[in-house]
């Protein structure tokens, strides 16, 4: 080749490269952290996951991915998928994508997607990115309370949040000591990907006994809790600020069926919402001003065509899409496995068909495989430690 004809290739700023790699999937991600030293440091750098979690953001019209959580009651073994929904799907979808199956204990607390990150407790709290298909076991906890007689019981509660101000995820750790009419409080936090394995103590706040559940929202994790454990239990709503680490108070009203297992807190519209299932109607409280603590109620008739949701002993309110959506579930893996996504504003439901799940090749019999979990996901290249 003539030196006069060879054009040497342009330099691109590193600043563009990295402007497009987080236009990338994660799956290339994972691909280029080889190319250079450089090229890994970008990618595992916080700020770049934060840039790219807001470019993988699903936008309008953008296809739904769900991720499916299963708990084998045999062996305890939990397992992970993930399913893309395309925009008007309403019939069968393709086969989903196993992402892992992680060991450990059979307990039933699973949170909700939470930019990108899921939590589990199985035994130890464990932290796992989908996308790249990685877990991380946190260090075991323990009451550090000496019990106050032989009557005293330890009571364990967990909570996953993120907190936007510092981009940080955390997991709440509750230990409660009951002894008579008293509670005694323990609260550790881990903060996930600091490069710090270790669980930090906070300050104890008000006496409360969480229910086993949590949802989180603009950076505050709620859940019902009573007062006390005497005979006149009253049910309030705590919110915890992931970023202060403070505990507060929010009274519900009178009226808002809030002690029922079949009422859930969800994320509608950007506010939590209390949700009480019963027959063909939907009744909602919205949390509309914490520092009054107004709710506004609102009913919902299911309509006749989706009337199959409302069947309680096979179908489980399972969480919401980012868009709002109720996700509707089989309360067991079965062949075939539903879900309907209910849209509240439009009154109206689609019924898919998730195939496959069935066809993965389990330890033992699907028929001990319960349905967890399944809620709305989006990718990111986070890194756990």
């Amino acid at each position: 080749m003539d030196e006069e004809n060879y054009t040497r290739p342009e330099y691109i700023p590193h600043e563009l490269v990295s402007e497009i790699l987080t236009r990338l999937d994660v799956k290339s991600l994972t691909r280029f952290r080889s190319v250079s030293t450089r090229w890994n440091s970008t990618i595992v750098h916080p700020s770049f996951s934060k840039s790219h979690l807001s470019n993988s953001s699903a936008g309008a019209g953008a296809p739904v991915t769900l991720v499916l959580s299963f708990i084998n009651r045999f062996n305890s073994e939990r397992t992970v998928f993930s399913v893309k929904i395309p925009p008007n799907q309403t019939k069968s979808l393709p086969n989903p994508t196993h992402i892992l199956t992680i060991p450990g204990f059979a307990h039933s607390f699973v949170s909700q997607s939470l930019n990108g990150l899921i939590c589990f407790n199985l035994g130890a709290m464990c932290v796992c990115n989908p996308s790249t298909r990685k877990f991380h076991k946190l260090p075991w906890t323990k009451v550090e309370i000496s019990p106050l007689s032989p009557a005293s019981t330890h009571h364990r509660r967990n909570a996953f949040g993120f907190d936007p101000v510092s981009n940080a995820h955390k997991v709440l750790d509750t230990w409660i000591t009951c002894h008579e009419d008293e509670m005694i409080m323990e609260h550790k936090i881990f903060t996930v990907g600091a490069g710090c394995n270790k669980w930090r103590r906070i300050a104890d706040g008000p006496p409360y006994f969480p229910f086993n559940e949590s949802v989180c929202i603009n950076g505050q994790i709620y859940f019902r809790a009573l007062t006390s454990v005497t005979a006149s239990e009253e049910v309030v709503m705590v919110a915890f600020d992931v970023n202060r680490e403070e505990f507060r108070f929010i009274q519900i009203p009178d009226d808002a069926i809030s002690n029922s297992e079949e009422a859930v807190l969800i994320e509608l519209d950007r506010r939590l919402a209390i949700v009480h299932h019963q027959d063909n109607v939907l009744s909602m409280w919205v949390l509309i001003d914490e520092e009054d603590a107004k709710w506004l109620k609102k009913r919902v008739e299911i309509p006749g065509m989706c009337s199959e949701m409302n069947d309680r002993r096979r179908f489980k309110f399972a969480g919401t899409t980012f868009s709002g959506e109720l996700i509707f579930a089989e309360r067991s893996l079965t062949k075939p496995f539903y879900v309907f996504l209910y849209d509240l504003k439009k009154n109206e439901a689609k019924k898919i068909e998730i195939c496959g799940l069935t066809d993965f090749k389990f330890d033992y019999s699907s028929a001990l495989m319960n349905v967890i979990s399944v809620n709305e996901h989006v990718e990111t290249i986070k890194c756990l430690t």
